[in-house]
C-alpha cells in the first residue's frame, strides 16, 4: 500500500546509493540569515498617508456631551435624509426602466411570432401543453390513479396502558427466552394432566 513503509533494507539499500556529503535542498534564500538582518533587507515600513489626505469628519456629526445616542442617530439621519431619498429614487428609476425595457422586448418578440405561422404555432402548442399539466378542482378523472410508490405503514399506537408497558418492556435475551419456553412447555404439561384426571374423577398426583 502507498501509505506503508518500505522494508529497512532497502531503505539502507536507498540511503547508501544517494550517499551522505549531498547539497541541502529545500532551503529559503534567506534561511541562514538571522532575523534582525532580514528586517534590513525588508525595506523601510510603508509610508502613512498625509494629513491633508484624509477625510475630515463633519463636527455635527459628532455626538455631542450629556446627549442620547437616540437623539444622535435622529439627527445623523435627518443630516443624511436627502442623500438616502435621492439613492432610492434612482434605485427605483433603474428598476422601472428595466421593467420597461423587458416589456419592449416582449412586445418584439410578440410582434415576431405572430409574423412568423411556424414560432406562433410552436408557441400555442407549448401554451398547451402547460395547460394540459396544470389540475384543477372542476377536472373530470379519465382513470383511477395510478400509485407509483408504496405507501409507509402507520405504527400502531398501542390502546391499553398493559400494551404500552409490553411494548416499552426490553425484549429477553435468547437463552432466557428458551428457558421461558421450556417452563411455559413444563406448566402447559401440568395443566393437561390435571385437567385430565379431573375429567376422569382420578385424584391429579401431589407433586413435591
Amino acid at each position: 500500500m502507498p501509505h506503508k513503509r518500505a522494508k529497512h533494507s532497502a531503505r539502507n539499500a536507498s540511503r547508501d546509493s544517494i550517499g551522505f556529503d549531498r547539497v541541502p535542498t529545500g532551503k529559503a534564500e534567506m534561511d541562514d540569515i538571522p532575523h534582525s538582518a532580514r528586517l534590513l533587507f525588508a525595506g523601510p515600513p510603508p509610508k502613512r498617508r498625509p494629513e491633508s489626505d484624509r477625510q475630515e469628519v463633519d463636527p455635527s456629526l459628532k455626538i455631542r456631551p450629556n446627549e442620547r445616542m437616540r437623539d444622535f442617530k435622529e439627527r445623523v439621519d435627518s443630516t443624511f435624509s436627502a442623500d438616502i431619498n435621492a439613492t432610492i429614487k434612482r434605485g427605483q428609476r433603474s428598476e422601472s426602466n428595466s421593467r420597461k425595457r423587458e416589456r419592449r422586448r416582449e412586445l418584439l418578440k410578440a410582434k415576431k411570432r405572430t409574423g412568423n405561422p411556424v414560432l406562433a404555432h410552436e408557441d400555442a402548442a407549448a401554451d398547451w401543453a402547460k395547460a394540459a399539466e396544470r389540475r384543477s378542482l372542476h377536472d373530470v378523472a379519465q382513470a383511477p390513479p395510478v400509485l407509483t410508490a408504496r405507501p409507509k405503514e402507520r405504527r400502531k399506537q398501542p390502546s391499553t396502558i398493559l400494551e404500552a408497558q409490553a411494548a416499552s418492556r426490553p425484549k429477553p435475551s435468547l437463552a432466557r427466552q428458551r428457558i421461558l419456553d421450556e417452563e411455559r412447555d413444563i406448566a402447559v404439561k401440568k395443566y393437561r394432566e390435571h385437567k385430565k384426571a379431573k375429567e376422569q374423577h382420578i385424584p391429579s398426583p401431589q407433586t413435591d
